[in-house]
């Protein structure tokens, strides 16, 4: 495989060495840059991403995800503000000059919810004269039905800011590439822990414990998936760690699905024997899948569009196709991020849109293969993480594939 060499160049860095105020300051140089261009005067983003990406403060995430507790306020021009859950302010305070209250709705019911959602947005209504944007458009990333109506309600034209947090976030700066390389190197301990823990008897969910301690130990922040699946299990994809026991020859496939060390993704698959020696069947579907991504890591080099991309891209062969991955690629930063590179079948069987995009230096690419028949008692994922260097790509988790199964 071309990259491996260039890979193995890679320096994972010390976190001391990181300059943080530089991580923040590029990031936030980034955005604004390309809210500018996309003409949006000012963003309202929620998404722990894009809140994180603007102001450098992470925190509670995982429920984040899903609760509308913190947000902030990124102008084209001038300083972000940042409203953070009031019972945590003095967290937010240590990293970020402007921190004030957030107000929410999602906890009250009935009448009690419009009052304060209205309340909210007649304040930041308000806000946005001050800084000179009484007639927006005011970007948003994502808000609920009771928010949103409220926006409206207040005269507050919304326009999704997608396309401008896309544009910055793709680029990776120089900061951000060390982390992701850092986070790389935390991914090969994890995989590592994993693959000496594989045992008869051993049960999925206890193979998931033992991915989320290797995380945790090395200031990792939480997996966001459970995808660890063995034996039948394995086929189709996506079935999350059960009280099952791994039986000697079964496969058992994994996808670290983790937010690393500051928050950045760290996506890789493995698939591994446990014991003896594979069947014919099991060696064909992970050489398959092996030569689907290796294929597609000897393609990246700058300047790729995503359509050559495609079209290039080793196919699957016939019998895996069914069951084929989501996608062949997606990129990667502070949240598995898009735009995607789709498999060429789904753009020709299901219309799928080939994004009018470029592979560019410092993007992060993660390359995705599942290799299983249908009715198969198993099934093989691989997935390998890259970064996009001016000489090809360099996978940023260097933990080899199982041997037995490559033969």
């Amino acid at each position: 495989m071309g990259a491996e060499p260039h890979a193995a160049t890679l320096r994972v860095p010390n976190a001391a060495e990181i300059d943080y105020g530089r991580l923040k300051a590029g990031r936030l140089a980034r955005l604004q840059e390309a809210l500018r261009f996309h003409e949006l005067p000012v963003c309202l983003f929620y998404s722990p991403a894009n809140v994180r990406y603007a102001t450098g403060v992470g925190l509670m995430t995982v429920w984040t995800q899903g609760a509308f507790f913190r947000y902030c306020l990124v102008p084209a021009e001038g300083a972000p503000i940042l409203f953070e859950y009031p019972d945590a302010m003095h967290v937010a305070e240590r990293a970020f000059d402007d921190v004030r209250p957030a107000k929410t709705w999602q906890f009250e019911g009935g009448p009690e919810a419009w009052t304060y959602a209205r309340r909210w947005a007649a304040e930041l209504r308000s806000l946005l004269r001050e800084l000179g944007f009484p007639d927006g458009p005011l970007g948003l990333d994502r808000l609920d039905a009771i928010g949103f109506l409220a926006l409206q309600e207040a005269g507050i034209q919304v326009v999704d800011a997608s396309a401008a947090t896309v544009d910055a976030r793709e680029v990776k700066t120089s900061e951000e590439v060390q982390l992701m390389v850092l986070n790389g190197a935390i991914g090969d301990a994890m995989l590592a822990a994993f693959e000496a823990a594989i045992r008869p008897g051993v049960r999925e969910y206890e193979l998931l414990a033992v991915l989320s301690d290797a995380l945790l130990r090395r200031q990792g922040e939480g997996l966001f998936t459970r995808l660890v699946a063995s034996g039948p299990n394995t086929n189709p994809w996506m079935s999350e760690a059960q009280d099952k026991l791994v039986m000697p020859g079964d496969l058992v496939g994994v996808d670290t699905d983790a937010c690393g060390f500051e928050g950045y993704v760290i996506d890789v698959s493995r698939t591994f024997l446990c014991g003896g020696q594979p069947t014919s069947g099991q060696r064909d579907a992970y050489r398959t899948a092996h030569e689907c991504v290796a294929g597609m890591v000897d393609l990246i080099q700058p300047g790729l569009t995503f359509e050559e991309f495609v079209r290039r891209a080793p196919r699957l062969p016939e019998r895996y196709r069914p069951q084929r991955y989501a996608v062949m690629a997606h990129q990667a930063g502070l949240d598995d991020e898009g735009p995607s590179i789709p498999y060429p079948e789904d753009v020709e069987e299901r219309d799928a849109v080939i994004p009018e995009r470029t592979l560019r230096e410092n993007m992060v690419l993660c390359l995705e293969c599942y290799a299983g028949e249908v009715g198969a008692p198993f099934g093989v994922k691989l997935e390998d993480q890259v970064l996009i260097t001016a000489r090809g790509g360099a996978r940023l988790c260097t933990y080899p594939y199982d041997a037995a199964l490559l033969g």
